[in-house]
């Protein structure tokens, strides 16, 4: 049995109108203008009983149960608890009779799993209806806040009365979402365990998916809730293969390398919640039949370099000489909304990686490869790096490729011409902003070195170790790529170069 409970309290203030704009002086009471301050409390608790038996008979058949159940307070009363139940059962083929002429085979075990698991992770007041406080006062702007309108829907010049309004609809019916998976393996190390491996196949399925139902006009405002909706699946499969040795000088080492795949699909949504963009899609098309995320944009086709270009070209908006070119797709002359595909799949082809063990007499190597091929990302930076109109003008810097962008003297560049508006609407989802993310990285290195026993036992030591080692070392990444890290394509910091020295000792 475990018991869990969270309570979180926020506060915060702000003050307007600072004489002097240093942080040593921006003291609440050191302002002049308008004070305000905000506060919040929520919490959940979490109860979960569970029990788990493993049986082996002959060291040839093994099985193990577990059950589980759990209830939370961020469901509704009517579904608070749920059972969760898995199994696994082993076989290991190599203790049977008919395997014993077979030598070679060291280890041979099939196995397979069907197990379900739960999730709860939406908001601690999701099943709730909440009223929020709105109070008549005017704010900077003139804008004006309340919760009263007169009969023509405007305050008529005056400040609207304070009170509340509803901000969301409770649902006392939402339930735990439910993954189910089902996995079938194979494990196996074969002439005296020097090649081993394993061999997985998985299908999960997610029901009753947690989305919060964008709110509908016809139910007033505030109308948003929490509610089951949708069903996702998962299927994909991983080799892990590895060989390890010793040369006749005296070189160890274990070689393992692994590949997986996998694919991804929604396969169930309300109308209302597969086109609202919350799993993909555009608002338009639904996400229905594509993987979790997958995106519906525009197809950038290039930079128009002439007026003869323009005028060959279909009816396209904010078109002119150094803007980008949106392709046609339904040829009927007019860029539109209809000149949409789906241009982004966050699923890669397959990952890999590879690890390497040395030791050659006291020294050790150690190394862990790590790679992503055919993976689609958004480079929303480029939003800043390549269009001078960004979103951030006078607010933040621009890159540097702005200074490669097209013009006259620069006519090969397929970066759009500086502009300080966006006529054309660059910033739209278009492939302009999606790249390939493949990559390989060495995540980490570590060399080694163990002193000899006799001269640690010397300074009273069993053991003593000298180590360095250093992690996301360098990136190898596609040509296509624009940014500085495929895993981090936006606006975060690349992930940092880790070097440690360090000395292990045993007494």
């Amino acid at each position: 049995m475990e018991l869990n409970r969270e309570d979180d309290i926020n506060f915060s203030g702000y003050k307007e109108d600072y004489s002097i704009l240093t942080p040593d002086y921006m003291w609440p009471n050191a302002g002049s203008g308008t004070a305000q301050a905000y506060g919040s409390g929520e919490g959940y608790s979490l109860v979960s009983f569970f029990g788990k038996l493993n049986y082996t008979y002959n060291d040839k058949y093994l099985l193990s149960m577990t059950v589980r159940r759990d209830g939370s307070s961020r469901f509704g009363k009517n579904n608070r608890y749920a059972t969760f139940p898995s199994f696994s059962l082993g076989w290991r083929l190599n203790r049977e009779k008919f395997m014993q002429s077979l030598s070679w085979i060291d280890d041979l075990k099939v196995r397979g799993s069907w197990g379900q698991t739960g999730n709860q992770e939406i908001s601690n007041i999701a099943r709730y209806t909440i009223y929020v406080p709105n109070y008549g006062v005017t704010e900077s702007g003139g804008q004006s806040y309340g919760t009263s309108y007169d009969i023509a829907g405007t305050n008529g010049g005056s400040i609207l009365q304070s009170g509340f309004k509803r901000n969301q609809i409770g649902n006392d019916n939402i339930k735990w979402e439910t993954t189910t998976q089902i996995n079938l393996g194979l494990d196996f190390s074969i002439l005296k365990q020097s090649l081993y491996g394993s061999f997985d196949w998985f299908y999960k399925k997610t029901t009753d998916i947690l989305v919060q139902m964008a709110g509908i006009a016809a139910m007033g405002e505030g109308s948003s809730q929490w509610i089951n909706a949708g069903e996702m699946k998962n299927v994909g499969v991983e080799l892990n293969l590895g060989y390890r040795n010793q040369t006749a000088f005296g070189l160890k080492y274990d070689l393992n390398a692994n590949i997986a795949t996998y694919r991804n699909e929604i396969t169930k949504l309300p109308t209302t919640v597969a086109a609202n963009g919350n799993f993909g899609g555009n608002g338009v098309q639904s996400v229905i039949g594509h993987a979790n995320g997958s995106q519906v944009g525009y197809v950038a086709d290039g930079i128009f370099k002439s007026q003869e270009e323009i005028d060959n070209h279909a009816t396209q908006e904010g078109a002119g000489i150094g803007r980008i070119r949106w392709r046609d797709l339904d040829h009927n002359g007019i860029i539109n909304e209809k000149d949409q595909q789906w241009i982004y799949d966050p699923t890669p082809d397959f990952s890999y990686g590879l690890n390497i063990y040395l030791e050659y007499k006291n020294f050790d190597l150690t190394m862990f490869w790590q790679g992503v091929q055919g993976v689609d990302v958004i480079s929303d930076l480029k939003k800043e790096t390549d269009l001078w109109s960004g979103l951030n003008i006078g607010f933040l810097n621009k890159g540097k490729r702005v200074l490669n962008a097209w013009s006259p003297t620069n006519p090969n560049s397929t970066i759009p011409a500086l502009s300080r508006s966006d006529t054309n609407n660059e910033k739209r989802v278009s492939t302009y902003f999606v790249e390939n993310g493949s990559f390989l990285k060495l995540r980490n290195i570590q060399l080694g070195y163990n002193v000899p026993k006799t001269f640690a036992q010397k300074m009273k030591m069993e053991r003593l170790r000298f180590y360095l080692s250093a992690q996301n070392v360098f990136t190898i990444k596609s040509k296509e790529f624009t940014g500085v890290d495929p895993e981090n394509a936006n606006y975060g910091y690349p992930i940092p170069i880790n070097i440690t020295f360090g000395i292990n000792v045993g007494f």
